[in-house]
Order: C-alpha cells, then structure tokens, then sequence
C-alpha cells in the first residue's frame, strides 16, 4: 500500500499535525510550507493510523494490483461515535462500513 497525501486538503491541523504525532514509525512530518510529507515511504507500516486522526480527508491509502489505475484508495472520515471507511475499486464501485469508536481506558 502507498500513503497518499492531497495538498490541497491538508492544512496541517492547524499547526498540531495530528497524522505526525499519531504515527507510530514517525514518518510524517510538515514540510516547508505547513503541509504534510511522508519521510521515508517504504517504512510506512500501513496501520491507517493518520488516515483515522485526519479531519480533512487529506489522507487514503493506495491498494496496488500493479498500475496505478488498477488501484483501490482506502479512506476514513473520522466522526465523534463513528468512523466511515470507504473504499473505491479501480471499476467505480465503492463500497463503505462504519465502525463504532471505542475508547480504552488507561490503567
């Protein structure tokens, strides 16, 4: 899989980079201009971890069968008691879940 990042969307969490202190290999850092870049790709562990933190649809995840139009992206839109996971087939067809959020507590 391959992060995929949309500029246009990302505004840096108003300065937090929420995606950045979520991920757990600490690939994700603001680049130059507030916006987020993914450091070293290939370390990316693929966990959706940013994906669930990102309240601008800025991130997705790329499922490759080779060429890049015969990818699946994989979204979230995080909510306050759900999250929406969606996924669009290189066909068109999408296809979603939502998924209650649990919290845990500590100990």
């Amino acid at each position: 899989m391959v992060l995929l990042i949309d500029k246009e969307q990302c505004n840096g969490c108003g300065g937090r980079f929420r995606c950045a202190q979520i991920c757990p290999s600490n690939l994700l850092a603001p680049d130059e201009n507030g916006k987020i870049e993914l450091r070293e790709p290939k370390e990316c562990w693929d966990c959706a971890a940013c994906l669930r933190v990102c309240g601008r649809d800025a991130l997705a995840l790329a499922i490759s069968s080779g060429s890049a139009e015969k990818r699946s992206i994989l979204k979230v839109r995080p909510g306050k008691k759900k999250a929406r996971w969606s996924i669009r087939f290189p066909s068109g067809e999408e296809k979603s879940l939502e998924v209650e959020n649990r919290e845990v507590p500590l100990k």
